[in-house]
């Protein structure tokens, strides 16, 4: 009767333990694409800001070289880096569901 009530204790503390750990949430996944195209840092950061609105983005934001957007899952940057004759772009899509990240990416690149 004794052991059992002491595996009862053992049992309800290690399950209350086990309750009150902190949730382990997925790391998201980060998928990102570049390119080289022929205009100057304004016009790449006019690109990106017209590409995340035309799919819909919120909380759309300009900084210095980059343009950031974010859906209901997913955050996306895309950066623009000026180099002597040309622009380099790169789109990064950041994601808890991988699938969904790696479309939008591909979306993404089709309409910039």
């Amino acid at each position: 009767m004794t052991s059992w009530r002491i595996g009862t204790i053992l049992g309800t503390a290690l399950g209350l333990a086990w309750a009150a750990l902190p949730a382990q949430a997925q790391s998201p996944g980060l998928y990102y694409a570049w390119r080289t195209i022929t205009s100057d840092t304004m016009a790449c950061l006019d690109r990106a800001t017209t590409t995340l609105t035309n799919q819909e983005l919120s909380n759309i934001q300009v900084e210095d070289n980059s343009v950031a957007g974010t859906t209901e899952d997913s955050t996306v940057v895309f950066v623009c880096l000026e180099n002597a004759d040309n622009t380099t772009v790169m789109i990064m899509v950041s994601s808890t569901d991988d699938d969904t990240a790696f479309a939008l990416r591909e979306t993404l690149k089709e309409n910039f």
